[in-house]
């Protein structure tokens, strides 16, 4: 084994454990922390990186770097401002890619895990390894509750879930899992099932005494910022989520509170008013599933702008705030969108059920919307490049805004009530029961209160399946 860790904390633990054995550890804080050190006085053309991970440009990838493109020290949560220069981000990518060569060198993989595809070294491996025929698995959610994945490419495209839909819908294969699916689809229709990783999202102090705990949260932080330094700082990029001064962790405990407040108080326009309409979702942002596979879409204020100037006839576009970024998105943020042209913001505490029950249509770069108006037979048009949510039956991609309008008139002539449709759906169900896993991924990466063996054991089928060996 050889392991590239992430946070300094992490690279301690790894080091200093004696469970398992690893030829070779390197830390990407050490590289991220100082590119030029690492790099030795090497340059690498930018042509010769972008050859040998087979891309047109770097910059779309760049723009994962949520630490060097945007800047948590000048605004909470996260400001739109380069934190890094374009030459400390054109060392960095140098240094990740003379990394990724010195590895793959004196360690030869034969298999790469991650834990997800989130960031410019997962990306830039993934495409590096691609191009060796080196496997790089990583876990996603497929879309159907309380079920993930094993996927080996950092869009979601490839994976035997992906394959066994194409072989479902191209009738190469029948599975045994068909009337399963469709139970799930009809008990979703009959009572809307929100993706589980919604409950973390919702919680909130329950009693009187986690109020104050609450409350007191941020000086008890501040408290072990004296008393015990966090280690998790890299020069580079100073101040991160990962290290808050004390400055910066009351800046976030007010902040939130003032955020959440002027968004639970805001002027709402009346879902009740609003007749004929497409639904634009906003998504939580900084994150992989629209900076990673949306990346020329990430801009959610444009997006919604050019999208409502694209709506035919009397039809208007409505937004809504995802339930976990309130608190989080300031109020500036809210009012550019509720003041833009043909634009309808909605209280946020509206289901995303009574929403996609009306809606004509909806667009988005992606997310877990997409694969619930599946269920509900609403076309979506998908603008990011997600291969989870375009196996689903009722997306159509498209990504040239200028003729976005056009291709809103041919999606919403479109008919999805019929067998064909549904015998799609029921396929992607199907493959997911028929190749994933039943675990809570995302509860056990937030809490760690998962049972890790049984993820094990997952693992291990999956890794001996690829290997080829038992």
């Amino acid at each position: 084994m050889a392991a590239l860790t992430f946070k300094k904390s992490t690279h301690e633990r790894i080091v200093h454990q004696t469970d398992a054995k690893y030829e070779l550890i390197v830390s990407n804080d050490e590289v991220m922390g100082d590119p030029e050190k690492f790099l030795a006085g090497d340059t690498i053309p930018l042509s010769e990186i972008c050859e040998g991970l087979g891309v047109e440009s770097l910059w779309p990838l760049v723009y994962t770097l949520r630490n060097h493109v945007k800047s948590y020290k000048d605004k909470y949560y996260y400001g739109f401002k380069q934190n890094v220069s374009d030459e400390g981000i054109t060392n960095y990518v140098m240094a990740v890619y003379k990394n990724i060569k010195q590895i793959f060198e004196s360690f030869k993989p034969d298999l790469i895990i991650v834990p997800n595809f989130v960031a410019l070294p997962h990306i830039m491996f993934n495409l590096y390894a691609l191009k060796r025929g080196v496997p790089m698995m990583g876990v996603t959610d497929v879309k159907v509750r309380g079920y993930y994945i094993f996927n080996y490419q950092y869009q979601d495209t490839k994976g035997s879930f992906y394959d066994r839909v194409d072989e479902l819908n191209e009738k190469r294969a029948e599975t045994e899992n068909r009337e399963n699916a469709r139970k799930y689809i009809r008990e979703f229709r009959e009572k809307f099932k929100e993706p589980t990783y919604m409950e973390l999202f919702q919680e909130e102090p329950k009693n009187i005494w986690q109020k104050i705990k609450h409350e007191i949260s941020p000086y008890v932080q501040i408290a072990r910022w004296y008393y015990k330094k966090p280690i998790d700082v890299i020069k580079s990029t100073g101040i991160t989520l990962d290290y808050r001064p004390p400055r910066i962790i009351l800046r976030d405990h007010y902040c939130h509170k003032r955020y959440k407040r002027f968004t639970e108080k805001f002027n709402y326009y009346s879902f009740n008013k609003i007749k004929k309409f497409v639904y634009f979702p906003l998504q939580v942002q900084p994150e992989a599933s629209i900076d990673v596979a949306a990346p020329y879409f990430s801009n959610q204020i444009e997006v919604a702008r050019l999208a409502a100037m694209s709506l035919p006839d009397d039809y208007t576009l409505v937004v809504k705030e995802h339930p976990a970024m309130v608190g989080l998105r300031p109020p500036s943020y809210i009012e550019k969108i509720d003041r833009t042209a043909n634009v309808k913001l909605i209280d946020y505490r509206i289901s995303s059920e009574e929403v996609l029950r009306r809606a004509d249509l909806v667009i988005s770069p992606n997310s877990t919307t997409i694969s619930e108006a599946a269920f509900l037979q609403v076309p979506t048009i998908q603008l990011g490049d997600l291969g989870t949510t375009l196996k689903l039956p009722n997306v159509f991609k498209h990504t040239d805004m200028p003729t976005l309008a056009s291709k809103i008139k041919e999606v919403l002539k479109v008919n999805l009530k019929t067998d064909e449709y549904e015998r799609r759906l029921e396929n992607y169900v199907a493959a997911a029961f028929d190749e994933g896993m039943k675990f809570n991924y995302f509860e056990a990466w937030e809490r760690g209160t998962e049972d890790l063996e049984k993820l094990w054991v997952f693992y291990k089928k999956e890794m001996g399946n690829v290997l080829n060996v038992k």
